[in-house]
């Protein structure tokens, strides 16, 4: 049999290398050994050292003959020792020798064991087959256990080393430092796989070195990692901000939450959780910022957590109410409509204002059915206004980004206008320029079926930043509201300018006006002054649930 070269190898069996200088004792082992394994063969350490340089990511063991002319296994041993690559593959020393010095010898140059010729066979097989399933054993669980990109634990066995740490140490205190590359998908599309991983390498690297106390470290997620460290009282913007300059030319942002002083009960996955809720609290900066948890986000967890578990439940049981917010002529102070404001009264937590629940409505899709709950009721409370000859004024009602993704919604608002026999231009459809920015043609379209079924249309909060003069163009509009923000502002400076000429362009469109938030008499007068239609706010009156608005509308009719 001849030495192997460059040879194709079946992977379906393990390879060898015999490295022996003597030609009977290396076919000797060859034919030992080609029935199970697939053989390469070098007649000395030099010859054995090109084959393992060339094929050590199929070597599964080496077969070394310690003394040879030239390159003896000494030498191969030592130079198996200068790459990682090469020193993950076990060698068995096989020697004429029974000096105990040299075993000694060959067990600190890494050898994995050591026979003596002559060769006993059923010794030599059993011992090949342990060695290498010792070492393949022990790849798989380094596999498992190990990110491969950063050398941090995988999230899996993260968690686990943390929770027995916890366990271990009841008393100690700890922290959680959790990170998360803002955009990374983004990053990844830009500079590609290998650079963004290479990204990751160096940053897990500098984060390790620079975290104090580091107890534990995972890679909890492709772009986000977590740390388990000993209690610090530290500057963390001062600590993680400067970990990142200059690291890479790829521009990156760093954000990091930080749970401090642990609960040790909880699981770890609970406390990583933790760590990224804080994170959100950092959505829009840029740079390295820091976030800590603590217990008001402790508590807006558990709020949201049972908002989360007893939506569909509270839309069953009609757990929802609707405000009434009037709106006023500012010439004759005349009810002239009202905005529908909805209000959730939770059997658990008592009333709800919509800033703590429509944003988990949005995220999770039923904000298109709570939406038609508001249409319906108010549609029902227009029809009641009539039938009890009340005054009838138009209502308005706010409409999602997410409503604008059905196709039939006009003619859905109009099938449940006709249903309780009330007229459309009675039903107002508010739209924000949020929701307008996300589809731009799809709410465009909806918002001409909907003046075409007879529907007026408000875009509100106008100058709420977000406000753009092209949209006041692009949408078929009726009305426009400008957010209490701006009468605030304006009140503030005592400069009113910015509100006068938001108004001259809306009446230059054609246009009728809504000023927001107003509350003293002052603001009406000079609101009155600049030509504005109507005002909304708590200067007439606070928003009314059904039993009040009703009434009011009655005073006013008196």
């Amino acid at each position: 049999m001849t030495p192997i070269e460059e040879t194709a190898l079946p992977a379906s069996l393990r390879t060898i290398l015999v490295v022996e200088d003597n030609d009977i004792n290396r076919e000797m082992l060859c034919s030992l050994l080609e029935d199970d394994f697939e053989v390469m063969q070098a007649k000395d350490g030099r010859e054995g050292i090109e084959l393992l340089k060339r094929h050590y990511d199929i070597l599964s063991l080496v077969l070394l003959d310690v003394y040879m002319p030239e390159c003896d296994g000494f030498d191969f041993l030592r130079f198996r020792q200068t790459d990682d690559r090469y020193s993950n593959v076990p060698v068995i020393v096989t020697t004429v020798s029974d000096s105990l010095d040299d075993e000694i010898e060959c067990l600190k140059l890494g050898s994995n064991d050591f026979v003596v010729k002559p060769y006993d066979v059923e010794i030599i097989l059993n011992r090949i087959r342990n060695t290498i399933k010792l070492r393949e054993t022990a790849s798989i669980v380094n596999q498992l256990t190990w990110d491969s990109i950063t050398n941090l634990y995988r999230e899996e066995f993260f968690f686990h080393r943390v929770e027995e740490l916890l366990e271990t140490y009841p008393d100690r205190s700890f922290d959680i430092v959790c990170s998360d590359i803002k955009n990374f998908k983004t990053l990844n599309d830009r500079y590609g796989r290998e650079r963004c991983n290479h990204l990751l390498h160096e940053l897990a690297n500098r984060l390790m070195a620079v975290i104090p106390g580091l107890a534990a470290g995972g890679r909890i997620s492709g772009d986000s990692f977590a740390f388990l460290i000993d209690h610090q009282e530290e500057d963390w913007t001062g600590v993680l901000g400067p970990t990142i300059e200059d690291m890479t030319t790829v521009n990156f942002y760093v954000k990091f939450g930080i749970v401090e002083d642990v609960d040790h009960s909880l699981p770890a996955s609970q406390l990583c959780d933790r760590a990224a809720m804080a994170m959100q609290h950092l959505r829009g900066s840029t740079g390295a910022g820091v976030a800590f948890y603590d217990e008001e986000l402790r508590q807006q967890q558990i709020t949201e957590q049972i908002i989360i578990e007893s939506m569909s439940s509270a839309l069953r049981e009609r757990q929802f109410m609707i405000y009434y917010q009037p709106k006023h002529d500012v010439h004759n102070g005349s009810i002239a409509g009202a905005e529908a404001l909805l209000r959730w009264n939770h059997p658990e937590l008592g009333l709800i204002r919509p800033d703590l629940f429509i944003g988990i409505f949005e995220r999770n899709g039923l904000i298109t059915a709570m939406d038609r709950y508001v249409c319906e009721e108010v549609c029902r409370e227009i029809r009641r206004c009539v039938d009890l000859g009340l005054p009838t004024v138009p209502i308005s009602i706010n409409l999602s980004r997410l409503d604008f993704d059905d196709h039939d919604l006009a003619a859905h608002v109009a099938h449940m206008a006709d249903r309780y026999d009330i007229d459309r231009n009675l039903l107002h459809i508010e739209l924000t320029e949020t929701a307008y920015s996300e589809d731009p043609d799809a709410v465009v379209t909806a918002l001409k079926e909907l003046r075409s079924y007879g529907f007026h249309i408000e875009l509100d909060d106008f100058g709420s930043g977000y406000s753009s003069l092209a949209s006041l163009n692009m949408l078929p509009l009726d009305i426009l509201k400008l957010d209490g923000s701006m009468i605030r502002q304006a009140t503030k400076l005592g400069d009113f300018r910015i509100i006068e000429s938001a108004i001259q362009i809306a009446q230059f469109l054609g246009l009728e006006t809504v000023v927001e938030g107003v509350e003293t008499a002052e603001e009406l007068d000079r609101l009155r002054g600049m030509g504005c239609d109507l005002i909304q706010g708590i200067y007439y009156s606070w928003p009314l649930e059904q039993s009040e608005f009703e009434a009011y509308l009655a005073r006013q009719g008196a």
